[in-house]
């Protein structure tokens, strides 16, 4: 048997009926998406799917779809063609899309929205991985709400969608009817997460090892700092500035007086952070202030006045509003929210 025929059988039980699937998943695929977020989900699924390894779609099933048969091309050139062309959503329990690179979001097809937009009427959940959480935001389908995004994202997501609440440090976010999830390995998580409610736990987290996945992270567990591996920078000015900003993060100065310390000019400085991390100098020193505050909220009994202080804010209601920003929820719930999750696993 080969190719997509293994995919299409049908199983019966000892008495001769037919096996219904417990889970039914289509997944969208837009130009660009990333292939490991697509393969962590699917492979964690397949290990679920039968009793032993024979990746047989037993007890959950999925489908690639697409606006016609044509392949698509992956962000690192590996093209997959869709299985079937847009159908009725009604068919599946989750429809799954898979982004990659925001700047192909506008390669995507008016029938790939038409679809989510008709999975949207019939109430099917519908979930965005890495950059699919661009597709449904661009689709209208999250205002309002509130939604993972991978921490590199952050800042071009929130320029252009000032309507929905992003969050970095969730590596999904269940809403009704939407999920959203940061991508990369967080895919396994999420998969695991969807096939416990569906197929219970034992069957959920049965590919893990084969996987040589240590365990399922849950929910509140926090994704790297976007800007972490640059600390390794080749160009010294954003290793020195950013060992700078890290030893002023109480009294932080001007960026005018951080490039004069380092032998440049403002202009020069801004440049390079822009060039390296595609952002400003001055921004990337407020989150490095918002992560710190963050490790406070979640380490200390300080109260929040004093830890907006310790990282350099004047003023209370300024970083929280930040912090919201990036958090999606001000930094007292967020302190309360997850102090509760840690008391409920003791």
């Amino acid at each position: 048997m080969n190719g997509l025929e293994k995919y299409n059988q049908d199983f019966h039980g000892l008495d001769g009926r037919l096996i219904q699937p417990d889970l039914r998943i289509g997944f969208v695929l837009v130009p660009g998406f990333t292939i490991l977020p697509l393969a962590g989900f699917i492979d964690t699924l397949r290990h679920a799917a039968d009793e032993s390894d024979h990746s047989q779609q037993v007890y959950c099933k999925w489908r690639i779809l697409g606006p016609s048969m044509e392949p698509i091309p992956s962000s690192c050139g590996i093209t997959i063609p869709p299985w079937e062309v847009y159908g009725d959503p009604g068919e599946f329990d989750y429809i799954v899309v898979v982004g990659g690179q925001t700047d192909l979001i506008r390669a995507v097809s008016k029938q790939t929205y038409e679809f989510l937009n008709k999975a949207e009427e019939l109430r099917i959940p519908l979930v965005g991985l890495c950059v699919g959480v661009f597709v449904l935001a661009e689709a209208g389908l999250l205002t309002n709400q509130k939604c993972a995004v991978h921490p590199r994202h952050l800042n071009e997501f929130v320029e252009r969608y000032p309507n929905i609440i992003p969050v970095v440090d969730e590596l999904f976010v269940m809403q009704p009817n939407r999920i959203t999830c940061a991508g990369g390995t967080a895919a396994i998580d999420l998969a695991v997460s969807i096939l416990k409610t569906h197929l219970g736990e034992t069957q959920a987290r049965k590919g893990l090892s084969h996987m040589m996945v240590d365990q399922h992270r849950e929910n509140l567990h926090t994704p790297r700092h976007p800007y972490d591996e640059l600390d390794y920078c080749k160009d010294p000015r954003i290793r020195d500035a950013i060992e700078l900003m890290k030893k002023n993060l109480t009294f932080p100065f001007c960026v005018k007086d951080l490039a004069s310390q380092l032998g440049c000019s403002q202009r020069q400085l801004e440049r390079a952070f822009q060039k390296h991390a595609q952002i400003s100098p001055a921004k990337f020193w407020r989150e490095l202030r918002i992560k710190r505050a963050r490790w406070y909220l979640l380490n200390t009994n300080l109260n929040i006045t004093r830890i907006a202080f310790d990282c350099g804010f004047s003023d209370c209601a300024h970083f929280t509003n930040l912090f919201t920003q990036i958090y999606g929820e001000s930094p007292s719930r967020f302190r309360s929210v997850r102090l509760q999750a840690a008391q409920s696993t003791r």
